[in-house]
């Protein structure tokens, strides 16, 4: 499988599927990612004690989650 690069919406969107019920499978076949990177991007949520169907949470409240768990990673698009 090719090597694929995120950015902070990547991830954020990642999260928002995930939370709104999709499984980790289902979001690894749909991106085209392998199923332990779905999961390593998934683990600090789950951590943190988020679960799919909890309270709801924007896209936007994704993006400050994930730049606290992987601060090496940018959104590019938004110059940060």
């Amino acid at each position: 499988m090719a090597r694929r690069t995120f950015q902070v919406i990547d991830i954020s969107e990642l999260l928002v599927h995930w939370y709104a019920g999709r499984s980790q499978v289902e979001l690894a076949d749909s991106l085209g990612l392998d199923r332990k990177t779905v999961r390593k991007y998934l683990a600090p949520a789950i951590e943190a004690g988020f679960a799919p169907g909890g309270p709801k949470m924007g896209e936007e409240d994704w993006r400050v989650l994930v730049r606290s768990w992987f601060p090496h990673l940018a959104d590019l698009r938004s110059g940060s």
